[in-house]
């Protein structure tokens, strides 16, 4: 099996070294490595992949970085056929790879993985997942990912990378602090000291009617679990596309936490506040811009973005 090796300077760990898993790609045969340059994109390295036969495409960066290769795998189709993926997380952020990537970041892990193609037993470690796809302007790739957030996620993406990052506290150390920081302040001074504004979005879910809705959170996701193993969303069954909404302002935020967390299929919300479920495609009318894995986007001014899920990538979870 030939193993294409994808790695992102810029991300997190690898700002700090990259010699050790350099050395292991250096000394396997079966390794041809890139690296990222921003200038050229991703296009050049997947191409070179593709050309050189690769089976199998290793993502060594964060959740952006995977973000970014997705995008251009389903958009601009460099192989004939599409490669499995295995996500080494070395970025700041790596919900997806905490989902479908692989156990471990370093050079270890990346032995581990070539010693399961060796053995034939890479097809065993195979998870299929959906990829989200949001359509959101006129002659623009359409950016892949597994994620999708609006509304006040936006203000809290900001508060994580601008406050916590800025003093080391990074991946899920950062997603805990936020999430009891948040809570610790509704709790003491009420919701409205979050700074979450109301955001007026209109949603068409599966071709129904659009509908508007004062929300505060917003988001959509093909992951099985979110930052902190949560799971914050339900009644989706077996459809690819969950999303859920918090309206503005949400009754009890606080005393509902775990269950919007963690719960089960009746988590016995108030309906008025939260509502969540599945389905296979959202229109959204946005006032502001969202985020697609941690990358920002503005919707075209009047155009709804159209959210899909019909695509589908194999991970390996060795």
């Amino acid at each position: 099996m030939r193993i294409g090796l994808l790695s992102n300077p810029g991300s997190t760990r690898n700002r700090v070294g990259m010699a050790a898993i350099e050395a292991l790609a250096e000394r396997t045969p079966e390794i041809l490595h890139r690296r990222f340059e921003p200038a050229l994109g991703f296009g050049p390295p997947l191409q070179s992949f593709a050309a050189a036969g690769c089976d199998l495409v290793v993502v060594s960066g964060g959740d952006g970085t995977v973000q970014g290769i997705l995008t251009e795998l389903l958009a601009h189709h460099p192989f004939a056929e599409l490669p499995a993926l295995a996500i080494l997380p070395r970025g700041m952020a790596n919900m997806t790879a905490t989902d479908c990537g692989l156990a471990g970041h370093d050079a270890a892990t990346l032995e581990r993985l070539v010693a399961a193609c060796r053995a034939g037993r890479l097809a065993d470690s195979l998870v299929t997942r959906h990829i989200l796809k949001a359509d959101f302007a006129d002659g623009v790739p359409a950016p892949r990912g597994m994620f999708m957030g609006a509304a006040g996620i936006i203000d809290i993406i900001l508060f994580v990378t601008g406050r916590l990052h800025s003093r080391g506290i990074k991946g899920e150390w950062s997603h805990a602090a936020t999430i009891l920081g948040l809570l610790g302040l509704c709790l003491f001074r009420g919701f409205q000291a979050l700074g979450l504004r109301a955001h007026r979005i209109g949603l068409a879910i599966d071709g129904t009617a659009r509908r508007d809705e004062v929300l505060a959170i917003l988001i959509a996701t093909t992951l099985d679990r979110l930052v902190l193993r949560s799971r914050p969303y339900w009644g989706a069954g077996d459809l690819p596309l969950r999303h859920t909404r918090f309206a503005h302002p949400p009754r009890g935020l606080v005393r509902h936490a775990w269950r919007l967390l963690y719960g089960g299929a009746d988590r016995r919300l108030p309906s008025d506040s939260y509502r969540s479920g599945g389905g296979r495609r959202l229109e959204l009318w946005l006032d502001g811009p969202f985020t697609i894995d941690g990358e920002f986007f503005t919707p075209a001014p009047g155009r709804p973005v159209t959210v899909t899920a019909d695509e589908t990538i194999r991970f390996a979870r060795v």
